[in-house]
């Protein structure tokens, strides 16, 4: 083979090996690449690629012929010295020819066990001056300027190539590079210190839900036990309309005892009222057996109005709300006891039930947004009316101040009963308070300060 032949091999060598190192598909194959494929530019006894440790020490990385090399065998620890002396006497990207005269008489033994007179140290560099490990090539023959130079070109190649996998660095490590410099953190400061005191209105979050606003209370009459429904929940109704009556068994049987019982007086105080025309004995009892009979009337037209009463009639227009008639039949109620609400559907409220360890200070008049669970992407405004001083024990079982909120003018009045989440606006504050509060509270509660 001619001379210009064998430059044209080395040449194409060259190329297929940058070619195979930017097509390569992972780190490991840049390295193998550099271990293996080197030799078809300058050959070699044996080739080590080393790489960067803890404290920029030199780790071995990689070693032709060989699967893998123990880290407690003397060849390793004798080459991670060598590479450590030598790389700091040369640049990234330049070859440096070594010899056992370039390393401390101690380390000389090493060399004449285990490596040829010669070697070649390449220090692979990155794009940014630094280095991300090298090559150490055993050599028998010294390399030509022209094998040097194009050891130097295979460098940057595969230093890029490393470069380029490399795992990227955190974020936070890039700001505190920029932030060396006092000016930044000057800056950083100043901005820090801006956006802490930025003012931001105070906000809780709290389920809500819709209920009628000044809905009347449906309420058992009397003592006994809910016979029928009339109406469905939700139903329109007017004025008068029969909404429900309790079993009238007991109140019909106790107004017919009742009527018996003033029957009997009555007929008693007629007797003796009759007989005291005669008998002084009769006319002494006229007292008593007239109050007994009052008593009995009385007691008569008690039972009369109980028995009246228990029919249920609306006292309005509106609708009846309330869960479902089978709740309610057959189940005894007591006098008072609610039943239902009839509300005015056109006049709607927001039930607030905000949690005691959420609670903020509010102002009567405050800003309220509610969302529904029906419909997520919309809002409802409305404006604080009502706030209980004292927290109360909810269903859900967390304790909770009781907020009521009216619709904002302009609001469409949303169906009575939809479920939702309300967000309350209290007082403005820096937005550092907004971040520190709880932790603070929580703080506080542990520590008792």
């Amino acid at each position: 083979m001619s001379q210009e032949e064998s430059r044209l091999q080395t040449l194409g060598s060259l190329l297929q090996i940058e070619q195979d190192v930017r097509q390569a598909e992972s780190e490991s194959a840049v390295e193998f690449i550099a271990v293996n494929d080197t030799w078809r530019i300058v050959p070699y006894r044996q080739a080590v690629l080393w790489r960067r440790g803890f404290g920029q020490r030199p780790v071995v990385k990689l070693v032709s012929g060989l699967a893998a090399l123990p880290g407690d065998s003397p060849y390793r620890q004798w080459l991670t010295e060598v590479i450590h002396l030598l790389a700091a006497q040369t640049k990234p990207g330049k070859a440096l020819l070594a010899t056992a005269a370039d390393i401390p008489e101690e380390l000389r033994a090493g060399w004449q066990e285990w490596t040829p007179e010669m070697a070649v140290l390449l220090v692979l560099p990155a794009p940014r001056g630094q280095d991300v490990g090298g090559l150490w090539l055993a050599v028998e023959n010294i390399p030509g300027d022209a094998e040097l130079a194009l050891l130097e070109r295979l460098a940057w190649a595969y230093g890029q190539a490393l470069w380029a996998w490399r795992p990227h660095a955190p974020v936070w490590q890039g700001w505190r590079e920029k932030l060396k410099s006092g000016r930044r953190r000057k800056q950083l400061a100043l901005a820090v210190l801006v956006l802490a005191l930025f003012p931001m209105r105070l906000t809780a979050l709290a389920p809500a839900e819709t209920i009628g606003k000044d809905a009347k209370l449906i309420a058992a009459p009397a003592d006994g036990v809910v016979g029928k429904f009339f109406v469905d929940p939700n139903q329109p109704v007017k004025a008068g309309e029969i909404l429900f009556t309790l079993d009238d068994t007991t109140f019909r049987n106790r107004y017919e005892v009742t009527e018996k019982a003033r029957a009997v007086a009555q007929a008693d105080y007629l007797r003796a009222t009759q007989k005291s025309f005669s008998d002084e004995a009769s006319k002494a009892e006229l007292a008593s057996l007239r109050a007994r009979f009052e008593e009995k009337a009385a007691e008569t037209q008690y039972t009369k109005d109980l028995f009246e009463r228990i029919q249920v009639e609306s006292p309005g227009e509106g609708i009846v709300v309330y869960s479902d008639p089978n709740d309610w039949l057959g189940k005894p109620v007591q006098t008072g006891e609610r039943i239902a609400l009839l509300a005015d559907p056109r006049q709607v409220q927001i039930a607030i039930h905000l949690p005691v360890d959420d609670a903020i200070s509010l102002d009567i008049g405050s800003p309220v947004r509610l969302y529904l669970n029906i419909s997520p992407l919309g809002s409802i405004d409305g404006v604080l009316v009502q706030a209980s001083y004292e927290p109360a024990p909810e269903a859900e079982g967390f304790v909770a101040y009781r907020l009521k909120a009216d619709l904002a003018p302009g609001e469409t009045p949303p169906r009575i009963g939809l479920k939702g989440t309300a967000k309350v606006y209290g007082s403005w504050a820096p937005l550092i308070y907004h971040v520190l509060r709880k932790p603070l509270a929580a703080l506080r509660r542990m520590s008792g300060i």
